[in-house]
């Protein structure tokens, strides 16, 4: 009945602004969380597809702050953003390059990194994975964080 709703009401946009198609990601983000349905997750993505509506427009303003995105919501950016995962590539070396300036990763980062399939981003995106693979090297050298260095070693096996 819930998910009918949804499908008819919340998803039937009227003028297709930013906000009613944030409104619709919010309720397939936190049902799938919250609910563990991720079916609304599909139904969003679905009708974004359908309907033409640009996701990566839509991914420019919705990770705009990546810095304080929540998991729920980097996992739902994933998710919109699908095959096309150039957005979230390109969001996430902006962030890194300009906006911590190469110094240091943040949780959103290691986050996403880890959530990428290594092979298939080096061969889909190798200008980007040469610069954060790069990247990753320079801050293993002084991290004393686990998890960066494992990321680098997931990175730098992959550049060899």
């Amino acid at each position: 009945r819930c998910q009918k709703f949804y499908k008819t009401d919340v998803l039937n946009f009227e003028t297709c602004s930013y906000d009613e198609i944030l409104f619709a990601c919010e309720i397939a983000s936190r049902a799938h969380y919250n609910l563990k349905q991720s079916n609304y997750v599909s139904c969003f993505v679905k009708n974004m597809t359908s309907r033409n509506i640009g996701k990566i427009v839509f991914l420019q303003r919705y990770m705009a702050d990546f810095a304080e995105l929540s998991k729920r919501q980097i996992d739902m950016s994933l998710a919109v953003a699908g095959s096309q995962s150039n957005i979230i590539i390109t969001n996430l070396t902006f962030h890194l390059t300009s906006i911590l300036k190469c110094r240091k990763l943040d949780e959103n980062s290691v986050y996403l990194l880890q959530k990428f399939d290594v092979v298939r981003f080096c061969q889909d995106f190798p200008i980007h994975f040469t610069d954060i693979a790069n990247f990753l090297a320079e801050i293993a050298a002084v991290s004393e964080c686990s998890e960066v260095k494992e990321l680098v070693k997931k990175f730098v096996r992959n550049t060899m």
